[in-house]
């Protein structure tokens, strides 16, 4: 039996249940003559055979198994069916450091480089497994200090406990108030923003940036500041690193002169991927076609039994699709219950959201959110549950596509855009990307309700090197002999402020510079009306928030920033109050559901429940953990810079950013959110435990003696935070 192409012989692997002896020989002598003509088909073909190894030719097989080595799968390999030079090099792409893990022929290729004192940055798409050399470097100890940044903290906490298992030979650290050892070598999980903000840093040794797209511009993105200044931090410690990515055509020039790195971009994938058109032909309203997509999209999950993601443009997006969901299924299919065991994690929410919001009836029926807004311990478990199909339908954002793995089947691409904008090729082959996973799924299918971006290759810019339109956020933390003329003339608007201010506008320069600048002359030209308003220690009045918000919400905002559904400064200080009595988002959402404006907007109550229960996590996530103490820090020190010039008393924000910041909690207890530990299991320990004084290490080995999970449930934690706290590694 002969094939004519490699379409020909898709169509007939996919429409065929059982192969014969001349079926399977016909196939087998196809994929190995691709081998030297389109080597990446070949592979595809092979994979794509892989799915129905059970079904073909029991004498084809040890056949098949060289044309998978020869192809460099050697992870799909059956040493059993291997001889000679086959078997030699199959045990040469064993690693090393990993147990009963072997490399296909590109990560060897990495790995050996990475071995060998040599940078690489690596780009290749989502199955290539490019984070298993990340683990790579950690289990060879051949480095002391190690810093990973990735783009999330999902995927961070994701990092941490795949990598906790090396505890005895790293300390991880992933709080900022967390001191290195000094007895052994140190992992730092972070953020770029934490790299910023750290301080106590030893010597290191090699850092890895995962995602590295984002150091571009080109991506529209505010963390590539960050990210290109945590960077440029860290080359002051080392030339050794590991950058991973997808899909990326070139890297500066420059870059690669002076660092003498390994630039690997590869196509290599482990699974194959089907492409689904589900797109709506019909010319159609805007509501119209979104109610026509929405009952298709809910007619195919029904239909659909392999774990599956649903990309949505948003937060909001993604819930409100979700909420529907449940209500269809509970109206058309009420014996669709999950026979998996979620208790647990709907009597948290029970407990800590609201006994009505949709997510606990979501659980019942295979159906959760992940997105920024969800808590983190609770994204964390919801991706383990997925990952064990006790969650079947995912509603997603970005926050998931972005590196976090998952065990899925089939990815939807339900909206064309990424918040505001517009999806490009870019970000939907990343999407795509998540479908299928390596000797899970060989095959994923992508189905997707909108048209396919035109294609596209993204050259990355590193604008430390480049600097031709770096902005000034980025060139004021690079040294005098790093500039180029052109930034040196660019910077020259500053030198008229002295060395304390520009010092603020360094320390801050994640945030617009244009921006503080604005706020400092706001304050010096009406310095009488803010020394009354500005100058507060400790704990705020609502007079104070907002002004200080107003003042944040005016001058560092952009058009197009993520607000979290929040419409103004003043509404700001009037959630943040709110959370600072109740200190728990369980108590804003309750306050919040009473409310006679909230009742007034939304009459029904369910209604408002899964609203006001989004919107409370949302704005906790967005505005409280993360973008208002960073807010309230700037203030802090311009007032200070302001009112010390002119001889006036200034306030200190300091104590009450950080209790934002931390949930309200003290630091060294804070520090378990890092861990997937609940707020409110930690609440619980601080009331009735002397912890003050105890470092999270001496915490966190407390909690390994015997007889604590009866004491943890003598002081009140439910089943869920008693899981969280024996799960830490």
């Amino acid at each position: 039996m002969s094939f004519e192409n490699y379409e020909n012989a898709i169509d007939f692997i996919s429409s065929k249940f059982e192969f014969n002896f001349e079926e399977t020989y016909g196939l087998l002598s196809f994929i190995n003559k691709l081998f030297t003509k389109n080597e990446n088909d070949g592979r595809d073909l092979v994979i794509r055979l892989l799915e129905k190894w059970d079904f073909i030719d029991e004498n084809c097989k040890s056949f098949f198994n060289d044309i998978i080595e020869s192809y460099g799968l050697y992870p799909y390999v059956d040493e059993n069916l291997l001889t000679g030079s086959s078997f030699l090099r199959y045990e040469l792409h064993k690693s090393p450091f990993l147990e009963n893990v072997y490399l296909h022929e590109e990560q060897f290729e990495i790995s050996t480089a990475l071995q060998s004192d040599k940078s690489v940055v690596l780009s290749a798409p989502t199955s290539f497994g490019k984070s298993l050399l990340i683990e790579e470097v950690v289990a060879s100890k051949k480095y002391k200090n190690i810093v990973i940044i990735q783009p999330t903290l999902a995927l961070l906490d994701e990092t941490r406990k795949k990598l906790s298992k090396y505890n005895d030979i790293y300390k991880v650290i992933v709080s900022t108030s967390q001191t290195p050892s000094q007895d052994k070598g140190n992992l730092f999980l972070f953020t770029g923003e934490r790299v910023v903000e750290y301080n106590m840093f030893p010597q290191i040794d090699f850092f890895i940036i995962d995602e590295f797209y984002k150091l571009s511009l080109k991506r529209d993105d505010d963390r590539a500041i960050t990210l290109n200044t945590a960077l440029h931090r860290l080359l002051k410690h080392t030339n050794k690193f590991y950058m991973l990515g997808p899909m990326i055509k070139e890297i500066p020039i420059e870059f690669k002169q002076k660092y003498d790195l390994l630039w690997f971009p590869s196509d290599f994938r482990t699974v194959a991927v089907d492409e689904i058109s589900m797109e709506i032909s019909e010319k159609l309203k805007k509501k119209e076609k979104e109610l026509k997509k929405k009952e298709e999209l809910f007619d195919l999950l029904l239909n659909t039994e392999e774990p599956t993601l649903i990309y949505c443009s948003s937060p909001k997006k993604a819930t409100e699709l979700a909420v529907d969901f449940v209500s269809y299924l509970n109206e058309n299919r009420p014996d669709f219950i999950s026979d998996k065991e979620n208790g647990s994690v709907m009597e948290w929410l029970h407990e800590n959201i609201n006994k009505s919001w949709f997510l606990i009836d979501g659980l019942k029926r295979y159906t959760a959110i992940h997105h920024g807004a969800v808590p983190r311990h609770l994204g964390s478990t919801i991706v383990d549950l997925f990952n064990k199909r006790s969650i079947r339908y995912l509603f997603c954002t970005s926050t998931l596509i972005e590196g976090v793995n998952t065990s899925a089947k089939n990815v939807i691409l339900f909206d064309k855009k990424k918040g505001t904008k517009d999806i490009d090729f870019f970000d939907y082959k990343n999407i795509a990307g998540r479908s299928g996973r390596m000797n899970n799924y060989f095959i994923g299918n992508v189905y997707r309700f909108e048209a396919r971006p035109n294609q596209l290759e993204l050259d990355v810019d590193i604008p430390i090197f480049s600097q031709d339109d770096a902005p000034l956020e980025i060139l004021i933390n690079l040294d005098e002999s790093e500039l180029k003329e052109s930034s040196k003339l660019r910077l020259q608007e500053f030198d008229g402020f002295d060395d304390e201010f520009k010092e603020i506008l360094r320390r801050n320069a994640s945030l617009p510079i244009q921006g503080q600048i604005n706020i400092l002359n706001e304050i010096e030209e009406n310095i009488d009306k803010y020394f009354e308003l500005l100058n507060w220690d400790n704990y705020p009045r609502y007079k104070n928030l907002e002004v200080v918000f107003e003042l944040c919400w005016n001058n560092l905002l952009k058009s197009k920033d993520n607000k979290a559904g929040v419409l103004s400064g003043k509404q700001l200080a009037s959630l943040a109050m709110k959370y600072n009595f109740k200190k728990s988002t369980r108590g804003v959402i309750d306050e919040l559901i009473d409310d006679e404006y909230w009742v007034n907007k939304i009459p029904d109550e369910l209604g408002r429940i899964n609203y006001l229960s989004y919107f409370v996590l949302n704005v906790t996530r967005h505005w409280f953990d993360y973008k208002l103490p960073k807010w309230i820090s700037l203030v802090n020190d311009i007032q200070k810079y302001a009112f010390n010039k002119r001889g006036l008393t200034y306030g200190n924000y300091t104590f009450y950013a950080s209790q934002l910041e931390n949930g309200f909690l003290p630091i060294n207890l804070a520090a378990l959110l890092e861990y997937d530990v609940p707020h409110s299991a930690i609440s619980k320990i601080q009331k009735t435990l002397r912890v003050n004084d105890i470092t999270t290490e001496n915490l966190i080995a407390s909690f390994k003696r015997e007889g604590v999970e009866q004491r943890l449930k003598q002081i009140g934690l439910i089943k869920y935070e008693i899981d969280k706290i024996k799960s830490i590694n």
